[in-house]
């Protein structure tokens, strides 16, 4: 796993990988049958799935740092979320500083004059999963989560029991701590090493249920990154190049995916790779992006539904923190990283039990502090709901380093999502006053949008390539051959940390995909196609189309 020591011997098969990947080889269409842009979560995935399955995988990723940035598994002076929060409120304020005017530019992108968008990017083998501020946390979204009720949004384009399949695969593959709750709202997870509560913890949980009795305190359910690209190098099966730009998607006359067209970092050449099978997990935006810039017979002006969905429906969750000082914690607190109590559905606090609806979770982190009291770290995630408004565009006036158009951002909260912060933010403060916990700080308006790193939408799945990008098993619609498993795909967000759904949808396609565009077997480097334990998919339903 990422983020935990090991000897260089450890990283012989990935290094090896790394190092047999020439410019030469990634231009050799003989030398792999796939291509996998983006080495984060969905990515890494995807080729360790691919590869076990026989297929040749070059992984295609912006990053060009050898191996992926390591953590120590002690949280340190800082919880994760924490170190998160702090280095956003850090680029807020610098950005508060800047006159006013004309739309503002940060980085790679723009936002409109006035707003902000914190979009974090992270060009590194294992993306944002091993920056210190990940939370490590892996909830599964529900039945109400996958088919709204409310009308603000539309079903997940598959029966809201159909993913729990891959949930197991994907759960019983990261090696999950936690325990089984019994929750409607938080479905229960394949747990590997099963955890109980410390007294610190148990006193916690029994303040929550004395304060709030129809509610419950939960552990999390967490882990370190799973290292996917070792265990993909290890089939022998894996190419890596590393600063890669891809930039565009290369579509034949039939819209089929045929390649991409890449910018090498080092001396700006631009290159393309060929391959009948593509995995686009780049990150929601940055897969957006490409999706914008790329074509096809049909669509002119990227790979689009012919409503112009493409790009719409972004969210972010709503997020409020606080952070104070409590009573001395009962011996045995536990600082191992990712755990802390989850508090499921907390909007529903008064209530006996949660409703269908969006609403909001709360994660709650104490440590010991000096002998003499604890230090206490609450983050309220809501639900934002897809509104076509938000948005992004391409700007081919503003270009990045490479000469790529770059992203126009255009998104904030509703009204109602305000209004929901508010909310959040009297729950931290209930919450603190419940545990006698003096808080020294505590967001009064919610973080700006895509300060929780959870972007989701813009390339919505679907049934209809009416009101769609990609189909029900992640495959473009104007672009068969291509998927795109990143958080991009979302059609609704939940209030759940999103990165266990992504390696879910991640495992469906890959499965569809090596039942429909698998590579003749004399191309595949193992001479026969064997299918990775686990991984089947019933047919497609017959309204649906499957390749």
């Amino acid at each position: 796993m990422y983020g935990t020591r090991r000897s260089a011997a450890r990283w012989s098969a990935l290094a090896h990988a790394i190092a047999a990947t020439s410019l030469e080889t990634a231009l050799s269409e003989d030398k792999y049958d796939a291509l996998v842009i983006g080495a984060g979560a969905a990515g890494s995935f995807a080729a360790l799935l691919l590869a076990e399955a026989g297929i040749r995988v070059l992984v295609l990723d912006a990053g060009t740092s050898s191996f992926p940035a390591r953590t120590s598994e002690q949280e340190g002076p800082k919880f994760p979320v924490q170190q998160k929060v702090s280095r956003l409120k850090a680029a807020w304020a610098d950005w508060r500083r800047r006159r006013p005017g004309s739309d503002d530019f940060v980085g790679a992108y723009s936002t409109v004059a006035g707003q902000w968008f914190n979009w974090t990017r992270c060009w590194q083998l294992g993306g944002r999963m091993v920056l210190p501020g990940h939370g490590r946390q892996y909830y599964r979204m529900g039945p109400d989560d996958f088919a709204p009720t409310d009308g603000f949004s539309p079903r997940w384009p598959f029966q809201p029991g159909e993913l729990d399949s891959w949930y197991s695969l994907v759960e019983s593959r990261i090696g999950l701590f936690g325990s089984r709750d019994g929750l409607q709202c938080l479905p229960d997870s394949r747990i590997s090493q099963e955890i109980s509560a410390t007294p610190p913890e148990a006193a916690f949980q029994a303040l929550i249920h004395r304060r709030w009795p129809g509610r419950r305190a939960v552990l999390s359910r967490f882990t370190p990154p799973f290292d996917a690209l070792e265990a993909a190098a290890s089939t022998g099966r894996l190419l890596i190049y590393q600063g890669a730009i891809v930039r565009q998607i290369v579509v034949d006359e039939v819209g089929r995916a045929q390649g991409v067209v890449w910018i090498d970092r080092r001396n700006g050449a631009e290159n393309r790779a060929h391959a009948p099978l593509i995995f686009l997990c780049a990150s929601p935006l940055e897969s957006t992006r490409i999706l914008l810039l790329s074509e096809s017979p049909e669509c002119e002006s990227g790979l689009d539904a012919a409503t112009g969905v493409l790009g719409r429906y972004l969210m972010d969750h709503v997020m409020v923190t606080a952070e104070g000082f409590g009573p001395p914690l009962l011996p045995g607190a536990s600082v191992l990283q990712g755990r802390c109590i989850y508090l499921p559905r907390f909007d529903h606090r008064a209530l006996p039990a949660p409703q269908a609806g969006r609403g909001f979770g709360i994660q709650i982190y104490q440590r010991p502090e000096d002998g003499l009291r604890s230090h206490f770290f609450a983050a309220s995630f809501g639900e934002m709901l897809p509104r076509r408004e938000n948005c992004v565009t391409t700007l081919p006036t503003l270009r990045d380093p490479w000469g790529v158009p770059s992203l126009h951002i255009d998104c904030q909260h509703s009204d109602a999502e305000l209004a929901q912060a508010r909310d959040q933010n009297t729950a931290l403060q209930e919450i603190a006053e419940a545990a006698n916990v003096t808080l020294t700080r505590i967001d009064k308006i919610p973080l700006p949008p895509g300060s929780a790193i959870h972007e989701c939408g813009t390339a919505r799945m679907g049934c209809d390539p009416a009101t769609s990008v990609l189909d029900p098993y992640n495959q473009c619609w104007k672009a068969r051959g291509l998927y795109v498993t990143d958080a991009a795909c979302f059609p609704s967000q939940g209030t759940q940390n999103p990165t266990l759904t992504v390696l879910a949808l991640t495992a469906r396609a890959c499965a569809h995909a090596i039942g429909h565009h698998t590579p003749s077997p004399e191309k595949i480097t193992s001479g026969v196609l064997r299918r990775p334990i686990g991984l089947s998919l019933p047919c497609a339903p017959a309204t649906l189309s499957s390749s």
